[in-house]
């Protein structure tokens, strides 16, 4: 991930309080269905897991298979980034000492939870 976006999710694990729509950024809104903008920058990334809406794409910069995330609105439900700002709060107060499995995890939980939720 990149280290903007670490950081960016640090400052959020210290406030623990979700951001909500971000009506001043330049891209917003970057997804349809777009409710919270806690997690810009996914914490998830890169998933590999199409069952979120994404999936491989050709970078049209570098001519290489990328993870596109285009699709994916999971992490910008308010629900759910509530959920992930649990979860990673519950892991560590430093974004980058969680590790990816612990990540990996922790969204597994979350989409079990929400798939049962919706039956």
């Amino acid at each position: 991930m990149h280290e903007k976006g670490r950081n960016l999710i640090n400052i959020f694990l210290i406030r623990k309080k979700l951001l909500g729509k971000n009506n001043f950024c330049k891209f917003f809104p970057c997804h349809e269905g777009l409710e919270d903008c806690t997690f810009c920058y996914c914490p998830f990334y890169p998933c590999q897991e199409v069952d979120t809406g994404g999936r491989y794409i050709i970078s049209k910069t570098s001519g290489k298979e990328v993870w596109s995330c285009t699709d994916c609105i999971f992490h910008h439900k308010q629900d759910i980034a509530y959920k992930i700002l649990e979860g990673l709060i519950e892991l560590n107060k430093n974004f980058s000492l969680i590790s990816k499995e612990e990540l990996k995890n922790l969204r597994k939980k979350i989409i079990i939870n929400q798939i049962s939720k919706n039956k």
